[in-house]
């Protein structure tokens, strides 16, 4: 992305071109996609931390997303990206503590009828990944965040 402005149809666009390959995958498997990129996000937030502000790779490591928040808020991060992330962080801790155990009861409960649901909220999920990444990528390039 190399335009100056990110509007919200051109988000919208390189959200869904990018969720098209994980349309062939199995729920599980755009489980872990989700897991994975949340975790790489969170991953370059403590890399700011450390580059842009000279906190030490050995205090920020074992830091929580929302704890990783919290100290780039502090120290100025754009309020909009901290709102993105936020919502981002109550995503991840519903799918890494609650989502699949709920996927699992409602299948048992209603038959696999139910994992539409669940299918639904994991591609919810994905989409507010990719639009971070998108959106965090685009503020980066530009020397916006």
């Amino acid at each position: 992305m190399s335009a100056k402005t990110l509007t919200q149809n051109r988000v919208l666009k390189t959200v869904t071109k990018r969720l098209e390959p994980l349309a062939k995958l199995s729920f599980l498997e755009q489980y872990s996609v989700f897991m994975g990129k949340v975790q790489i996000i969170e991953m370059a937030l403590k890399q700011r931390l450390v580059n842009k502000y000279g906190y030490s790779d050995s205090r920020v490591q074992k830091w929580t997303l929302g704890t990783t928040i919290t100290e780039l808020e502090k120290n100025g991060l754009r309020k909009d990206f901290v709102i993105l992330v936020r919502e981002l962080l109550e995503f991840r801790n519903y799918f890494s503590h609650d989502f699949l155990a709920d996927h699992a009861l409602m299948n048992s409960l209603a038959g696999l009828q139910a994992g539409r649901l669940s299918a639904k909220q994991l591609r919810h999920a994905l989409f507010k990944v990719e639009e971070v990444i998108c959106v965090h990528d685009f503020l980066t390039e530009n020397d916006d965040l």
